[in-house]
């Protein structure tokens, strides 16, 4: 089995809707874009799922060496680091997606780290877009806020994962239960930025 359809499949269990963001991507760019999400995904749930502070930063480590080793060596048996030296190498480094370990490592410590603004930038230069644009909707993810501003075309599915996250924070904010992550409500919405850039 091709190691994309098999983090794209796990992505798709994870995290939904940025599976749903990757659909939306333009075609040259989106497999780079399910197998960086997926990494980001990989991470999270090391964290999420570390007891112990010092074995996740064991396990973080691990990723790090991995990714810089990209750069240099054929990837190993592992579907994930495949499909990043397949997809995404071409266009980032695999020193650039070990610092995305950096961002998870705060948050393993407590911190909230900048690890959305740097998941982003990467993002937007995988989707041909400006990275600074990509940092942008990072840093307003970060803090579930929308953006005032339109939003490049190629960069319209990180836009959408904004939007989604600041109507989680006016749900919040309203008292109001979650929404459930995927829902018809919420792909609508995520069309809608798509389609209109705002």
């Amino acid at each position: 089995m091709d190691p994309l359809s098999i983090i794209a499949d796990e992505l798709k269990q994870r995290d939904r809707e940025r599976w749903l963001a990757c659909l939306y991507a333009a075609e040259p760019a989106r497999p780079g874009l399910v197998a960086l999400f997926a990494l980001d995904a990989e991470l999270a749930h090391l964290v999420a799922t570390t007891t112990e502070p010092l074995l996740g930063e064991i396990r973080l480590a691990w990723w790090r060496d991995r990714l810089c080793e990209l750069d240099t060596q054929p990837a190993p048996a592992q579907p994930l680091l495949q499909a990043l030296q397949a997809r995404v190498l071409p266009r980032l480094s695999g020193a650039e997606l070990a610092t995305l370990e950096d961002g998870w490592l705060a948050r393993l410590g407590g911190n909230a780290g900048d690890g959305s603004a740097r998941l982003f930038g990467l993002a937007a230069r995988l989707l041909g877009g400006d990275p600074d644009e990509g940092i942008y909707l990072g840093q307003l993810l970060a803090v579930a806020e929308r953006s005032p501003n339109r939003t490049s075309v190629l960069l319209r599915p990180l836009r959408a994962l904004v939007e989604l996250a600041a109507r989680d924070a006016a749900h919040a904010a309203a008292g109001r239960p979650p929404e459930l992550r995927g829902s018809l409500a919420r792909q609508a919405l995520m069309f809608k930025v798509v389609a209109l850039g705002r």
